[in-house]
């Protein structure tokens, strides 16, 4: 396995790797070309995620780091930040590197796995692979969004029906950041695209900037805002609207026994710091509370309902792909990762596969099942 060679790539004891091989919180993927180890936890200062590839040369793609989350905003920036901060947009989508190993442009998830759907999408884009071949050293890190991915679907009008919008540029082996607007400008002449840039403002002003931001994109159905210190020295903060933590918990309490009671409790926590923060009256409180209640009951009930009229819980998707030999590769990707799908549509169009794939929801269903059976909690 050249632990080894790996060790002091990485600058980690080899004797750490040994052990955390052995807790399996370092995996080998064997059925890839080359090889390849994921961290699944950090490691010795080594990220989760963080992918090493066996070729004949030794391929690192660190891992994404975790970025904080504001609850209460304003006390944190003036903490957190020297003087100055860069104002993103956070899509709704999943978090992409992608780099060049061994010639070849490999998307990986955030988890570290090489997803062939993603890879595939993005090798469509000459200028994304242009970039890499004369960036070796760097990976993309962006949020894959649109209407038709394997993950998260969100409409954005900008995507189509697949986008990928960079919000960072690291070295693949240090996870060393580039300045903001560096960053933009040279994505820009590549014909890539980024993630908004709202502005750069003084940390006093901030706030207020920030409260107005994600107001307007709370309006408009998106996301939030990833603050950000311009030169990349600091680690970014992520801060969201009342209207994605009701998006989040409606879509969890669509399959409420898959997903960790952290999960839920730390979304309603973020509704009352920002409820006090932002000074709401009463009839903003009544709002929040009401479309708070609504996506924690409503989903819930309607899946408590199709299960009891004998329904699966399944979660579907739309997708594309240029060959059916290119959907059976990722089938069998989401069959190694656990992920049980049925296939329940399938066209061919234009030298290309349409498919509609069920994510199937079994631990819901069989549990909602089981308490309609008369199981006692």
């Amino acid at each position: 396995m050249r632990l080894a060679e790996v060790a002091e790539k990485l600058g980690v004891a080899e004797w750490r790797l040994k052990g955390a091989l052995e807790r399996q919180s370092i995996q080998l993927v064997k059925n890839f070309q080359p090889s390849y180890l994921v961290f699944k936890k950090d490691v010795s200062g080594i990220e989760r995620g963080t992918a090493v590839f066996l070729g004949e040369e030794l391929s690192v793609v660190r891992g994404f780091p975790k970025i904080k989350r504001a609850f209460y905003l304003e006390p944190l920036l003036k903490k957190h930040f020297s003087s100055r901060v860069a104002v993103e947009e956070k899509m709704n989508g999943y978090n992409v590197r992608v780099a060049l190993v061994e010639g070849r442009l490999l998307a990986l998830t955030r988890g570290g796995y090489v997803c062939p759907y993603t890879t595939a999408k993005l090798r469509e884009s000459r200028n994304t692979e242009r970039f890499l071949k004369e960036h070796p050293s760097l990976m993309l890190c962006g949020e894959a969004v649109g209407e038709k991915n394997p993950y998260v679907v969100h409409h954005y009008p900008e995507a189509g029906d697949f986008g990928f919008f960079i919000f960072d540029l690291r070295e693949r082996e240090s996870n060393e950041s580039m300045p903001v607007l560096e960053r933009n400008a040279l994505v820009e002449e590549y014909e890539l695209r980024h993630v908004r840039l709202f502005g750069i403002f003084d940390k006093g002003d901030a706030t207020r900037e920030i409260f107005r931001i994600v107001q307007e994109l709370a309006a408009e159905g998106r996301e939030g805002v990833v603050i950000k210190d311009p030169e990349m020295k600091l680690p970014p903060i992520k801060y969201t609207s009342s209207q994605t933590n009701a998006s989040d918990l409606a879509y969890a309490f669509r399959f409420p026994y898959e997903y960790g009671r952290e999960f839920f409790f730390s979304r309603i926590i973020r509704e009352g710091f920002q409820a006090v923060e932002w000074d709401e009256s009463e009839a903003e409180l009544e709002k929040r509370a009401l479309r708070l209640g609504k996506s924690i009951l409503l989903p819930m009930v309607e899946s408590i309902k199709k299960v009891r009229q004998g329904e699966i819980l399944t979660e579907d998707y739309e997708l594309d792909f240029a060959s059916e030999a290119e959907l059976e590769e990722f089938l069998a990707y989401l069959r190694r990762q656990g992920v049980s799908v049925i296939v329940e549509e399938m066209q061919h169009r234009d030298g290309g596969v349409r498919v509609i794939l069920k994510r199937l929801r079994s631990s819901s269903t069989d549990k909602i099942r089981s308490v309609l059976n008369g199981r006692g909690e």
